[in-house]
């Protein structure tokens, strides 16, 4: 008999986050991880760093008029581990499915855009932070390392993702079509200015170049965003939709831009085959001239050399 590829229902979420409150942005995930699951669902995606919010403020005022937003978000970001993390795997362990969400990380004094993979058995099974924030956002978001550019193999097939202004990196998709990704999540932030055609030509491509189904996400632009920073943004700024790997078709959505709600596909992994032998350009129709050097170590600002010793020594075991 021949090999048979997976096939499951994937759910892509277009909602607008709880600005700036973490807490209430995982009860809404939590919630939309439930709705998605019980109507069978094996793969649920929630937009970029929809906990809890984006930092539209970097966009629209000075730096030092922006800091106290800065700040608030800062205080309400995910810590890994912590209790949001477990809260947001324990809605995937529930549901029985595989989940991806984007937050706001924070690791010691610094955040990062940041894509969270969990397993159907709720474990956080890896991340992958934004490799460079766009424009006025490197105010707020540090960069991310090649150590959690990758794909991960599960039970639905090899799982990567980017997100938002990656996509119109040409290199970051490459080295992820290389590494064999099959089903690609497509994270965005709700855009307040920009035209979401971006977004559509950009989860396309990846589709069509990479031969990947594309879960795409992206938040929606409520008004109780630009009423929390007292600027006026525009609203709506969401296209989320299932695309066909290979050919780039729309299997579901997009929803207007202004809707919030879940839309769902069926993907079978082995129609994308047959575009294998058309255009497999990390494979076959590669052309060998053109080579990436791709640096996967994990980069820290400082390296404990000789004898091995906490960094960090908790109060009960600090001597005199």
């Amino acid at each position: 008999m021949s090999d048979r590829l997976p096939r499951f229902k994937a759910a892509a979420v277009q909602a607008a986050p709880v600005f700036l409150d973490r807490e209430a942005s995982v009860d809404k995930a939590c919630r939309l991880v439930e709705q998605a699951a019980g109507n069978g669902a094996q793969l649920v995606v929630l937009p970029e760093v929809f906990i809890p919010g984006g930092p539209y403020w970097a966009w629209h005022m000075s730096m030092r008029k922006a800091l106290p937003f800065s700040a608030e978000l800062f205080l309400n970001s995910v810590e890994l581990p912590g209790e949001a993390a477990a809260r947001l795997g324990d809605a995937a362990r529930r549901g029985g499915c595989y989940l991806v969400v984007g937050v706001n990380e924070r690791e010691r004094k610094s955040l990062y855009n940041t894509l969270l993979y969990f397993g159907r058995d709720g474990s956080l099974l890896g991340k992958h932070r934004k490799l460079k924030a766009t424009g006025a956002e490197k105010l707020v978001w540090g960069e991310g390392d090649g150590s959690t550019h990758r794909v991960y193999d599960t039970e639905l097939g090899r799982i990567g993702g980017l997100i938002c202004g990656e996509h119109a990196q040409v290199l970051p998709g490459f080295v992820l079509g290389a590494m064999g990704e099959q089903i690609h999540i497509a994270s965005w932030i709700g855009f307040a200015f920009a035209d979401t055609t971006l977004t559509e030509i950009c989860s396309r491509y990846h589709a069509i170049a990479y031969n990947a189904f594309v879960i795409c996400s992206q938040s929606v632009v409520d008004a109780s965003i630009g009423a929390r920073l007292g600027i006026e943004l525009a609203p709506g700024g969401a296209w989320t939709a299932i695309i066909e790997a290979g050919s780039g078709r729309i299997m579901a959505g997009p929803l207007a831009p202004a809707e919030e709600g879940i839309v769902y596909a069926d993907i079978d992994l082995n129609s994308a085959v047959p575009h294998y032998f058309i255009h497999e350009g990390t494979g076959h129709y590669w052309p060998k001239q053109f080579q990436v050097l791709f640096d996967g170590r994990e980069t820290k600002p400082v390296h404990v050399t000789g004898e091995a010793h906490d960094t960090v020594v908790p109060e009960d075991k600090a001597g005199p």
